[in-house]
């Protein structure tokens, strides 16, 4: 790279933190008791870590967020890129071509190379370090245009594949796709995929570690990528903390009690699945197994609020005051602002 073109990556890089700062100081509504702890070094990580990604295909301009994780390496989702064979990655005027890409289109995570690109990279955080309740920041470009900067709470966390998807409240549209969830200090917890329905509080984000199998697998030159993602895929071939989450979100309990009850089974060392289980078993009131399940489930993950929520919700009314008391006091103690009640599912 010319002497020259990295003056000028260096000088808009200033122009960028610039501008974003003034942004987030002059816009009261950005703040919350938590945040007014970030540093300057978090917004400037954030604005300078995240890019726009293009790709144009079928006479249209598609377009997501995309991370940089490495030297010229960009992590976004392969339903971003898939229908293009001409990719490009921006900040503000600057645009890097895309030469070549890494793809789990199952997991609908690609890993771009963009050579010239020499911006800083984020660091990773993996999910299994975070609880529900966390504090957690998104940063990407949802419709396409101006960065967009939202927060929110990890409201679950779905075991999968050796990780965890997070479900967060913090909320994106169409465009943030391939944009980073962030924690406090600026690391990458997970890539922001998809979102419920009517955006009815559920927003999820694949988790960073998923980038360890990425990074070991085939280099292909930027082409068109065939096939489906997990979370697209028919309702049968989905994981199964969505099927439940399907059902649970069309108030289909019949369902849901009858899927619960062959998941745990079919994975007893599943939290998620324990935890389904009990919650269906909660709301046909039959809170004496929903305690015992639940309890399990309290012991492969003691620090998950929502299992503990769960189990307040089957002890209320019991005849285990003592053992109330005792879940009650550790959840608050846990998720004080009642992230697993849903308090945060708008704001918090």
């Amino acid at each position: 790279m010319s002497t020259k073109k990295r003056r000028t990556q260096t000088k808009f890089y200033f122009l960028c933190l610039s501008v974003l700062l003034l942004t987030i100081f002059f816009n009261s509504s950005l703040f919350s008791r938590e945040r007014s702890n970030l540093s300057s070094e978090f917004y400037a990580g954030l604005s300078m870590g995240v890019l726009k990604v293009l790709a144009p295909a079928d006479g249209r301009l598609y377009s997501g967020s995309g991370v940089i994780i490495g030297p010229g390496e960009v992590l976004t989702n392969c339903h971003v890129i898939r229908k293009s064979n001409r990719i490009s990655v921006m900040k503000g005027a600057l645009s890097f071509h895309v030469t070549s890409f890494k793809k789990n289109i199952h997991r609908d995570l690609c890993l771009l190379e963009a050579p010239t690109l020499n911006f800083p990279a984020v660091n990773l955080r993996k999910p299994s370090e975070m609880i529900i309740g966390d504090m957690v920041y998104f940063y990407g470009y949802p419709g396409g245009a101006d960065a967009f900067f939202t927060e929110g709470r990890i409201s679950a966390l779905h075991p999968m594949e050796n990780s965890f998807v997070v479900k967060t409240t913090a909320g994106f549209s169409s465009g943030g796709s391939g944009g980073g969830l962030f924690d406090g200090k600026g690391n990458l917890i997970g890539i922001t995929t998809f979102f419920s329905a009517g955006h009815s509080g559920g927003y999820y984000a694949l988790p960073s570690d998923w980038i360890i199998d990425l990074r070991q697998s085939k280099k292909f030159k930027v082409n068109t990528i065939q096939g489906l993602t997990f979370w697209e895929k028919d309702l049968s071939e989905q994981p199964n903390f969505l099927k439940f989450t399907k059902y649970i979100s069309e108030q289909n309990w019949k369902s849901a009690f009858e899927f619960s009850s062959q998941w745990r089974v079919l994975e007893p060392s599943n939290y998620d699945a324990l935890l389904a289980y009990g919650r269906s078993l909660i709301h046909y009131e039959r809170k004496a197994e929903a305690i015992e399940i639940l309890e399990k489930a309290s012991i492969l993950a003691p620090r998950n609020a929502n299992i503990l929520f769960a189990l307040e919700q089957a002890l209320t009314g019991s005849e285990s005051s003592e053992k109330l008391l005792h879940v009650s006091k550790t959840l608050k103690k846990i998720d004080p602002d009642g992230v697993a009640s849903g308090k945060c599912n708008m704001a918090c």
